[in-house]
């Protein structure tokens, strides 16, 4: 089900990984270093691509993933993704679309799976401290409900929020709360994933991002 259009955007929330920064790379290589202890099978190049084509589920089964591992792996995943910002790298563009969206005076937010303290690391130590708030789900299938408490918490109205992510599950968790998405196609999932899921708009390359919202802030 496709949300209503927007007559207003007021406020963009943007996913982290994927989606402002281009940690792929380092994400497998820390995935591949916890393999041993718990017990699961390490993603090989040749892997990858099919990997991409799979549900988060499917993907825990591939790997032979134990979902009662899932909140030690990624607390120790967090924790050493800290120690992995210098290898991490803002997405061509990004940076300039942000800094656009910030001085058209919208409200710029982060929902990730990642930490909190890793993402205000990286966006202090890289001159991109602009957004007002980072919420940071529990779990890797929590941003539909921590979409839903930023909604409450903040008082928000759901027509003046987008949401810009790069994965399936960040469009049905926007879909579940009635918000817009634009789906980028330079992240995990790719484009055949996104469609699949129905966002609102998708974008090809980061000024898009800005294109779109221009254009629903043009049609008041």
């Amino acid at each position: 089900m496709r949300i209503v259009q927007a007559n207003h955007i007021r406020h963009v929330i943007f996913d982290f990984d994927g989606t402002i920064v281009d940690s792929m790379d380092v994400a497998v290589r820390l995935i591949n270093q916890a393999a041993e202890k718990y017990h699961y099978r390490p993603i090989k190049s040749e892997d990858l691509e099919k990997l991409r084509r799979m549900s988060m589920p499917e993907r825990f089964k591939a790997l032979n993933v134990s979902p009662h591992h899932l909140p030690r792996i990624a607390l120790e995943l967090a924790r050493s993704y800290g120690k992995s910002l210098s290898s991490i790298k803002i997405f061509d563009g990004m940076r300039e679309v942000i800094m656009a969206l910030k001085e058209r005076g919208l409200t710029l937010s982060i929902i990730s799976s990642n930490s909190n303290q890793n993402i205000r690391k990286f966006l202090t130590e890289n001159g991109l401290d602009v957004f007002d708030y980072i919420y940071c789900a529990k779990n890797l299938f929590g941003k539909e409900r921590t979409i839903g408490s930023l909604i409450k918490k903040l008082n928000l109205k759901r027509r003046e929020l987008i949401y810009v992510g790069d994965e399936h599950r960040d469009i049905m968790a926007c879909q579940a709360n009635h918000i817009q998405v634009i789906a980028v196609t330079w992240g995990f999932d790719p484009l055949e994933i996104l469609e699949k899921a129905q966002p609102n708009y998708i974008a090809n390359k980061p000024s898009d991002i800005l294109s779109i919202i221009d254009s629903i802030i043009g049609e008041i």
